[in-house]
């Protein structure tokens, strides 16, 4: 498909999906490390029959920023055109989509559970659905811009639940930081009118 001077393959296939997520985020995060400590309480986060996924992805914050001097060391970020020698500085967006994504699969597959990626296409999206205990959670990853993009962010993830036949999903936002105001204030549940969806909402700082 041509969008402009851009060209993508969309993959309507969620096989090809999981397998073109694991070899990405493989190639990039070899090595995850340790997900949690040994013997931390995750009764909070994740029990024999619910996942909390809020809960959850409070965990992927935590781990991150415990481990992104060596974790994010080597992988691709934009080079910045303003100088001569085209300095490479901030990290590529999807990098941290596919860190969630490798975080959550090892995580759920020690407790026999999935993490089920659609692959990004063309609108920048990436959709995961998770599956714990017979369960199916839905998580829509965004990167945080403004107020404006964060409600529609929230519109759009209440109907892909909806398309999905959920009564709710987690809206997860990646911002480079957040003070604890703002994420008091967006972090609200939110209840769709259009739709009846409730959207919670779980920023993941990643400065």
């Amino acid at each position: 498909m041509v969008d402009g001077a851009n060209r993508y393959v969309k993959f309507p296939c969620p096989f090809v999906h999981k397998r073109l997520f694991d070899y990405f985020a493989r190639d990039l995060f070899r090595y995850v490390g340790q997900l949690y400590p040994p013997f931390a309480d995750l009764s909070d986060t994740i029990t024999d029959d619910a996942l909390n996924v809020r809960n959850l992805l409070r965990r992927y914050e935590t781990y991150l920023r415990e481990n992104r001097d060596w974790l994010l060391k080597d992988v691709p970020r934009r080079s910045d055109p303003s100088t001569s020698s085209g300095q490479a500085l901030r990290i590529y967006e999807a990098v941290y989509h596919f860190n969630l994504y490798a975080y959550l699969d090892r995580l759920l597959l020690r407790r026999r559970g999935q993490a089920l990626p659609e692959f990004p296409t063309g609108n920048g999206k990436v959709d995961l659905l998770l599956r714990y205990a017979g369960r199916p959670y839905a998580i829509e990853v965004k990167s945080y811009v403004d107020e404006y993009a964060y409600r529609e962010a929230l519109r759009q993830a209440a109907r892909y639940a909806q398309q999905l036949g959920l009564s709710e999903i987690t809206l997860a936002l990646f911002v480079e930081a957040v003070d604890d105001a703002s994420r008091a204030k967006y972090e609200a549940v939110y209840t769709d009118p259009a739709t009846g969806v409730m959207v919670i909402p779980a920023f993941v700082a990643t400065g």
